[in-house]
């Protein structure tokens, strides 16, 4: 059973508060505030059709950004980071051929609705990892892929779920305003995992994420995260 290299993906979790908040590098303080206001009233959660995540991931790049020390530090792993992904660029480029790019949306978690209710495993006294067994899953997520991709070069967009602890009450604070006193939020982020080829349906491979951290304050709820490769005649785009 083949283990990815985390050095291959490890780059690809630094978040960047600039681009969240729709920034250059360049701006200055009071840029950085207007920007966290304007997009504050549109994702605040007290807003019709607001955004609870998205609201925090801007509320932390803010705090970031408009503290001149905390921003001089960042802007330093912004650059390191930047460097880093030109060097992995024209490391690609020499490679030869592009990738193909596979999104998220091409994954399937195990146990479908339909599935779990014929079973009668949707009550509340079944946990996630109680339902995997009784359906015998031994795998957290199932990637879809055409015969043709199962022989290609891939870059794949891997949804990892992570906890990110407040950056206002660091957990601290029942009364909180910007977690609402849960101390941290569940959260989405994208790892990279670049494949090549030679993949066949039904095989695993199992993502280490020891070590990894997908950004400040915040860690991956999983060690490790099996993937599960299956053949489709025609994979969704």
């Amino acid at each position: 059973m083949p283990f990815a290299d985390s050095s291959s993906i490890q780059s690809q979790v630094f978040v960047d508060h600039y681009r969240i908040l729709g920034l250059d590098t360049t701006v200055d303080t009071d840029l950085v505030k207007k920007a966290f206001r304007r997009l504050a009233k549109q994702h605040h959660p007290d807003y019709a059709g607001g955004d609870g995540l998205r609201f925090l991931e801007i509320y932390t790049a803010y705090r970031v950004l408009a503290d001149p020390e905390r921003r001089l530090l960042y802007d330093r792993q912004h650059r390191d980071y930047r460097l880093q992904q030109a060097a992995g660029e024209t490391a690609r480029r020499r490679q030869g051929p592009p990738r193909r790019e596979i999104p998220a949306t091409r994954f399937k978690f195990p146990g479908d609705i339909k599935s779990l209710a014929k079973r009668g495993l949707l009550r509340r006294k079944f946990r996630s990892r109680d339902r995997r067994f009784i359906l015998n899953i031994d795998y957290d997520l199932e990637l879809l892929l055409s015969p043709q991709e199962l022989a290609s070069r891939l870059r794949v967009a891997v949804p990892v779920i992570a906890r990110a602890l407040c950056p206002d009450c660091r957990g601290s604070n029942p009364q909180c305003f910007a977690c609402n006193g849960r101390g941290s939020y569940k959260s989405s982020r994208i790892i990279h995992l670049d494949l090549d080829g030679g993949l066949s349906n039904g095989q695993i491979i199992e993502l280490n994420l020891r070590g990894m951290r997908p950004g400040p304050l915040s860690h991956f709820k999983r060690r490790t995260l099996r993937l599960k490769i299956s053949e489709v005649v025609r994979a969704a785009g």
